[in-house]
């Protein structure tokens, strides 16, 4: 039988930041992005060995939250090679009293005749995306990898993206909201 593993491409904070590095067990939440659904997992003990339902060349997004930090978004890809993600580097929050939005910009992959195909097939870099509280719009970007994450005051804020709504995030002090928007699609047969 031949086992699924994770290639990972982490993405790590810069090393002059003042993180706390954790192992990634010890992460408060861990939920997988497969493209279509969200879903909390228990935490990795350094070895990722399942797809999630990911299809075999997809991409998916693992975030990794604990109240009061700041949250790390790992985009993998699921293939046959052996991966580990053994810590995580999770800085405090600058005010204790805001909260974060994060998510991913990106393009799935479903549908499927004869085998049934979920993930990512690409994530967008400089896209932005329009945060509107209280009639007051806050403007921001994906990072390189197609990840956003920005520090909040608590509240309802509407998301727009591509002058459409994508959505609306509900902001809790301390704690981290997550977002994705879907940009296009890819049907394969």
């Amino acid at each position: 039988m031949r086992f699924l593993i994770f290639s990972i491409l982490l993405l790590f904070l810069n090393a002059a930041c003042a993180g706390t590095e954790m192992k990634t067990e010890d992460a408060a939440a861990v939920r997988v992005f497969d493209g279509t659904s969200l879903k909390e997992i228990p935490p990795p003990a350094g070895k990722l060995t399942e797809a999630h339902g990911i299809t075999p060349g997809l991409y998916g997004a693992l975030f990794f939250s604990k109240k009061g930090f700041y949250p790390e978004t790992v985009i993998f890809r699921v293939d046959d090679k052996l991966a580990e993600v053994d810590k995580v580097f999770l800085q405090p929050l600058k005010d204790a009293g805001m909260g974060v939005l994060t998510g991913v910009v990106f393009k799935p992959v479903t549908g499927g005749k004869l085998r049934e195909h979920n993930g990512i097939f690409h994530t967008y870099k400089g896209e932005k995306i329009v945060l509107i509280k209280d009639d007051i719009p806050l403007t921001i970007a994906t990072d390189d990898a197609g990840t956003f994450s920005v520090e909040l005051s608590p509240g309802d804020y509407d998301v727009v993206f591509n002058n459409e709504n994508a959505g609306r995030a509900h902001i809790t002090r301390g704690e981290t909201t997550i977002i994705n928007i879907q940009k296009g699609m890819v049907l394969k047969d």
